[in-house]
């Protein structure tokens, strides 16, 4: 047994209770688990992530999928298509209240959520090395990151209030640096 199979049938546990406890908590809603993973997503990523492929990319996912599971949310309430102002062939998808509230009710779920407050000042740390065994793991699955805007060698805090994006030129508004960015990229040892 190596030492990486402890930690490895804890991580697998936990995402095993994480989707049971998703699974759940859909069934109130008639929504399988790829359907509140798709709201929650959406209800954590920017004005530039909240696309259909953005999606399909973030959840790993098929078109088809990301495609059904779009049409089911939107029927039922919880979220709308928009086209872009400027480019027309390209959608956003936009949460309902209705669907921002179930994407916060049930991901992550409750369980998770008080054993995250029960580690107490450990949740720094943790957090750290869950980050760290991340980026490995994208790094090598040539994945993108999808990390918090803030996070990004782009993101060049400008005021109080506002930052500038230096990949899309814009004056965002700070509250945007806590979002998930499709287009994140880490910064670089000659961008820190």
């Amino acid at each position: 047994m190596s030492n990486e199979d402890p930690l490895c049938d804890i991580i697998e546990r936990i995402t095993t209770l994480f989707r049971n406890e998703v699974r759940l908590a859909g069934l109130e809603y008639g929504l399988h688990p790829v359907h509140l993973e798709v709201l929650y997503y959406l209800s954590r990523c920017n004005q530039f992530s909240d696309t259909p492929a953005a999606v399909t990319e973030f959840l790993g996912i098929t078109k088809g999928t990301t495609s059904q599971s779009i049409t089911l949310l939107e029927k039922k309430g919880f979220l709308t298509k928009e086209k872009d102002p400027i480019d027309r062939r390209v959608t956003h998808l936009r949460l309902s209240k209705q669907g921002l509230a179930v994407s916060q009710q049930a991901i992550p779920p409750a369980s998770i959520r008080r054993g995250i407050e029960s580690l107490g000042d450990a949740q720094d740390t943790l957090k750290t090395q869950l980050e760290a065994l991340l980026r490995d793991i994208q790094k090598s699955n040539n994945c993108a990151s999808f990390g918090l805007c803030k996070t990004c060698r782009f993101h060049k805090p400008y005021s109080d209030q506002e930052f500038f994006c230096d990949l899309t030129k814009m004056t965002l508004n700070i509250s945007g640096g806590d979002l998930i960015c499709r287009e994140h990229s880490a910064p670089t040892e000659d961008t820190l």
